[in-house]
């Protein structure tokens, strides 16, 4: 496909709205279609309407992915990353197969064709969530190097330093609340990706520098011409983050801090728009090949109970003596709701093995009295909620906006010798059906969700995951789930979170002209 038909494709999709499901209409379709399945016309009829709504839909969803690839909201240069180009590619082929390649499902034969390209989507998904992941890896390694075709100038260590030696920090705040102080001059970034300093209370820009380095604005050097107040290049603008309400876990500079938090909020969006296509595509698969829905009215304690046994199994395996001792405390024992079982088994899995692998590193030397890991789920009129509590030494202040980075990891980077997944690898093994069989085979850490996955599936449906740690003690995880049936697909439009990103010293398209 040539570059204009490929940037045709992409607009032809991505300017559009996808649609936001609901687990009850995830649930109600997917009933349905079991029941129609064994019908006198073998569910044509039900499968031909589900089938087109997946037809125009996941040619939408895509194309937004490969629209946030290509635009890349990071101020990092992830296409200098051989896995994100090598995603990106797979994404337009699987929208060239969905768009251009497969007719639309109005007969049986078409629509049989198109549960094979469903089918052929599904064994990709878990290779592209692992081409992602490597990816992250590669770009956490090229951002502690430094490497300068991906780490723009302005955020590399000289230019920090030189930041800090010129105007003796950045961020001003109040000194009795630990809030930006939005009344005093703060740093924002300029288009060309260089930093100012700005009066608020004239909304004045200078003059660039004509050797292209950074002016910083002083109050006796305010120009009289005012200028449109862009929030989005404030280095405030994401004072909802702990991070930037705490002055003290600012690091090095603030403008290495909103540059992760644009990087964090670019790939929860990212992984938000996969788990939402693969579930639309797994949840139809499931139900034609294996005669299930994945949206199902579960017991929350059948499955914490056993992703606390398959982790408790490989912390032995990995450690070579009995693990913690994993208490489940459920006074609602019976309680039932509407969820994906996979998903929320994930997430426990994930949280229990966090926990099991600081207790024992914490306490490597009391081996026959391990403090017990407590497993606690309540239910409300709201939310079913589970508190996974831990004496594993906690984890410092400084260092708990780090939990929620992408780019921190307890696997090195990608090995050169390690292959790129292909589309035909190990397709049973890959499936998410079959993730609660294959979760005991992972290793004890470097592998799995990880905890900022783990929360974007919690709010994925309107939960949500938050930490308290107290250093020197342990941890508390709290995972709520919504026991709305009504809890929709988040919504963070394609066009707002281009539109929020900040500029990098490279200027690049604009979505406009690429969305056009």
């Amino acid at each position: 496909m040539s570059t204009k038909a490929r940037n045709d494709l992409f607009r032809r999709f991505a300017s559009k709205e996808m649609t936001k499901l609901t687990l009850s209409q995830y649930y109600t379709a997917g009933r349905h279609l079991l029941k129609q399945r064994n019908s006198s016309d073998g569910g044509f009829s039900a499968f031909r309407l589900t089938a087109g709504f997946l037809h125009r839909e996941l040619p939408v969803r895509i194309g937004q992915t490969v629209i946030g690839l290509k635009e890349n909201p990071s101020p990092y240069d992830i296409r200098q990353v051989p896995q994100f180009k090598a995603l990106m590619d797979n994404y337009t082929d699987d929208l060239s197969l969905l768009a251009d390649r497969t007719p639309p499902p109005s007969t049986p034969a078409t629509t049989e064709q198109f549960v094979d390209t469903l089918r052929r989507l599904k064994s990709r998904s878990k290779a592209n969530m692992r081409l992602l992941a490597q990816g992250l890896r590669e770009l956490s390694w090229a951002i502690n190097s430094q490497d300068a075709r991906i780490v723009p100038s302005f955020l590399r260590p000289n230019t920090v330093r030189q930041r800090a030696q010129t105007c003796g920090g950045l961020h001003y705040y109040s000194s009795t609340l630990a809030y930006p102080d939005l009344s005093a001059p703060m740093a924002y970034l300029v288009p060309s990706g260089k930093m100012e300093m700005t009066d608020p209370a004239h909304w004045t820009q200078g003059s660039a520098q004509p050797d292209g380095e950074a002016k910083y604005q002083s109050f006796g050097a305010v120009p009289s011409v005012p200028q449109q107040w862009a929030p989005n290049k404030v280095c405030s603008e994401f004072c909802d983050e702990a991070s930037c309400r705490n002055p003290r876990l600012w690091i090095n500079d603030g403008t290495q801090q909103c540059a992760e938090n644009q990087t964090r909020r670019f790939f929860d969006w990212l992984y938000s728009m996969n788990l939402g296509t693969q579930l639309l595509i797994e949840d139809h698969v499931a139900i034609l090949d294996y005669g299930h829905n994945l949206v199902q009215i579960i017991q929350p304690l059948d499955i914490a109970t056993r992703a606390a046994h398959d982790a408790s199994l490989i912390c032995e395996r990995h450690y070579g003596f009995p693990a913690p001792v994993v208490k489940i405390i459920a006074p609602k024992s019976g309680v039932t709701t509407t969820y994906v079982p996979h998903h929320l088994y994930s997430m426990l899995f994930q949280l229990v093995k966090n926990a099991l692998r600081a207790t024992v590193e914490h306490h490597k030397n009391q081996r026959s009295a391990f403090p017990v890991i407590k497993l606690v789920m309540s239910s409300g009129d709201e939310d079913v909620s589970f508190k996974v509590s831990d004496e594993g030494g906690g984890i410092p202040l400084s260092q708990v906006d780090a939990i929620w980075s992408y780019l921190e990891t307890t696997k090195g980077p990608a090995d050169a010798s390690e292959p790129l997944p292909s589309t035909i690898e190990k397709r049973n093994a890959l499936s998410s059906i079959t993730f609660m069989q294959r979760a005991i085979d992972l290793p004890l850490f470097g592998e799995g969700d990880g905890l900022p996955m783990v929360r974007q599936i919690a709010r994925y449906f309107g939960g949500d995951l938050d930490l308290v740690s107290m250093e020197g003690v342990g941890t508390d995880a709290y995972l709520h789930l919504s026991r709305s049936r009504n809890a929709t697909e988040p919504g963070l439009n394609l066009h707002t979170l281009l539109e929020s990103s900040m500029p990098v010293s490279e200027p690049r398209p604009s979505s406009a002209s690429t969305l056009a």
